[in-house]
């Protein structure tokens, strides 16, 4: 009975863990911040304070400048609001452009 008890204790540490690690999806409204390198980061609101995502890939039809160039030809400037929608995914820690989180954009608001 014991081993039954450990190796269920096992599997469900197992489950937790890679589902912790697993990639989900967010939408982030905040505000967008460059860094050097043309690192583009949405600084949202928290409990502590502010999180901060890094926007490694835009939705295809965007372009990173200044900030954020729409299809529709408009602008998002850093320092404007903005809201982001996409996969959260782990990223290396020796990339250039890092943050608290990474987000794979899908939508851009």
């Amino acid at each position: 009975m014991k081993r039954h008890r450990l190796a269920t204790s096992v599997a469900i540490c197992a489950t937790l863990l890679v589902s912790g690690c697993a990639n989900g999806t967010a939408t982030i409204t905040g505000t967008l911040v460059g860094a050097d390198g043309g690192c583009l980061y949405v600084r949202g609101p928290d409990a502590n304070g502010s999180d901060l995502y890094w926007l490694r890939n835009l939705p295809s039809d965007y372009v990173a400048d200044d900030g954020v160039g729409k299809p529709d030809g408009s602008h998002i400037r850093i320092g404007d609001s903005v809201t982001v929608s996409g996969a959260l995914s782990f990223v290396p820690f020796d990339r250039q452009c890092v943050g608290g989180h990474t987000l794979d954009a899908t939508a851009i608001k």
